[in-house]
């Protein structure tokens, strides 16, 4: 399981930047929420447009991975990525991934190169319902609507973060939450109206395979790991 925050993304030739804020919550069954916001103008001014949020798993080997996306807020028919991975030549807890991937703006497939910096994942604080144990908790939700629609949604937690990602149709919605030392749980995002079952991965005690009933849709956990 792991915490990964994009340092920045080169499309080869051009130079590396870093127009998100891009955090990956991967559970210890190698599912995993991926969110990138595009950051606002100030810091101190919310979050308002999603570049891309995925949910899916993981299948690649430490040295190359690869990616399946179950959910995509750029398509209703995603498409898998995958890239080479290995350290940072001279930064500490820094991988380099390399590969092709199709341009959000051309939709050419272009050479890309992404930095990832490895988070640690914090404890539950005193008051939280695993004190002072690390956890790790993903749901996911699949309805069939009455009309033949389909709503698709994924939420993981890694310690002190939590991200959902829900698609409805055409309509994406995403959160992101967050804990802050000395504060509580606080949602740093919400995109799009869909509400998520986040809050259940603190509040309740969750095994694999219950089952968290959020706005009248069911969500399955699908792995659970504290330590």
């Amino acid at each position: 399981m792991s915490i990964s925050e994009r340092l920045y993304i080169r499309w080869l030739p051009d130079e590396a930047s870093e127009p998100t804020s891009t955090l990956v919550l991967t559970a210890p069954n190698k599912q995993f929420v991926d969110i990138r916001l595009i950051k606002p103008s100030s810091p101190s001014e919310p979050y308002t447009t999603l570049d891309w949020g995925i949910g899916g798993r993981s299948v690649g080997t430490p040295g190359h991975g690869e990616w399946i996306h179950d959910i995509d807020s750029r398509t209703e028919e995603p498409e898998a990525d995958a890239g080479d991975t290995f350290p940072h030549p001279t930064l500490p807890d820094v991988s380099l991934e390399r590969g092709r991937m199709r341009h959000p703006e051309s939709g050419e497939i272009r050479e890309y190169e992404e930095a990832w910096k490895h988070i640690d994942i914090d404890p539950d604080p005193a008051d939280g319902l695993h004190e002072g144990k690390r956890v790790s908790v993903f749901l996911e939700m699949d309805d069939e609507g009455a009309e033949g629609g389909r709503r698709r949604g994924m939420i993981s937690r890694v310690g002190q973060f939590c991200q959902g990602i829900v698609r409805d149709g055409k309509d994406v919605s995403v959160q992101r939450w967050a804990w802050t030392d000395g504060e509580d749980w606080s949602k740093v995002a919400q995109i799009g109206d869909a509400t998520m079952a986040c809050e259940a991965t603190w509040k309740e005690h969750l095994k694999e395979g219950d089952q968290v009933r959020h706005d009248g849709f069911t969500w399955t956990v699908k792995s659970v790991k504290v330590w």
